[in-house]
């Protein structure tokens, strides 16, 4: 990319760091992995061998509110710090509402409705 803006600034939904585990689904393979940081609009994720593929289903174990799944975009993918990989992805805009409504329900249960990040377009 030659865009020279910083990921931040590109993020339309701040991003919360938290370990949650994890599960990473291409073509009939899953593998497990774990959140590194997550938002709204996408997630960053830890793990190893995990798949190939531009577009990915992830589920989140979001604590007490269980698990939700959500087709997600891959932005990128590159190595983890532990020899482990990482791979970023933007939650799919179609069919994801109510796994954004738990994401959403997540922070506000775990930081307090004042933390969440703002609701899309608002």
């Amino acid at each position: 990319m030659s865009d020279s803006s910083s990921a931040k600034e590109r993020r339309a939904h701040p991003r919360v760091y938290a370990a949650l585990a994890a599960r990473v689904s291409v073509g009939g393979r899953t593998v497990e992995a774990e959140t590194v940081n997550i938002s709204e609009g996408g997630v960053l994720l830890s793990g190893g061998d995990l798949p190939s593929g531009d577009r990915v289903r992830i589920e989140i174990e979001l604590a007490e509110l269980g698990w939700h799944a959500i087709d997600a975009d891959v932005v990128r993918r590159e190595a983890g710090q532990a020899g482990d990989e990482q791979l970023a992805a933007r939650f799919a805009e179609i069919a994801t509402g109510g796994g954004r409504d738990a994401i959403r329900a997540f922070f506000e249960a775990h930081l307090g409705p004042g933390d969440a990040p703002p609701p899309a377009g608002g």
